[in-house]
């Protein structure tokens, strides 16, 4: 659904306007419990990033994505849930908080 959403129209360039319309496009295509989780992650995440999209916000987003993953589907770090990648994904994304933090790598480790 996301592929065929990127080739109809062009994503918004503002990250709080792209992590909402993703949220929305989950929501309406994605199928039970994971469709509203993911869509509640991006629309939590998309606030911290809503006056500033520096990096360091983008570890405060990825915070906020997990705090309403974890109060509206109560699942806690360590479960083996979806939020397990997550939180770790998160915490390569703190060490963007550091002034001398290399981008690249960063986004590998995350992605890992």
């Amino acid at each position: 659904a996301i592929q065929e959403w990127v080739r109809t129209r062009p994503p918004p360039a503002a990250p709080a306007q792209l992590l909402s319309a993703l949220a929305d496009l989950l929501l309406e295509k994605m199928g039970g419990s994971s469709g509203m989780l993911y869509g509640l992650f991006l629309t939590a995440a998309a606030r911290p990033l809503l006056n500033r999209n520096d990096l360091s916000m983008w570890a405060d987003a990825m915070d906020a994505g997990i705090e309403a993953m974890q109060r509206y589907g109560g699942a806690a770090p360590g479960d083996r849930t979806m939020l397990d990648s997550l939180c770790a994904a998160a915490q390569a994304l703190h060490t963007l908080r550091s002034p001398d933090a290399d981008l690249l790598p960063v986004l590998a480790a995350a992605v890992q």
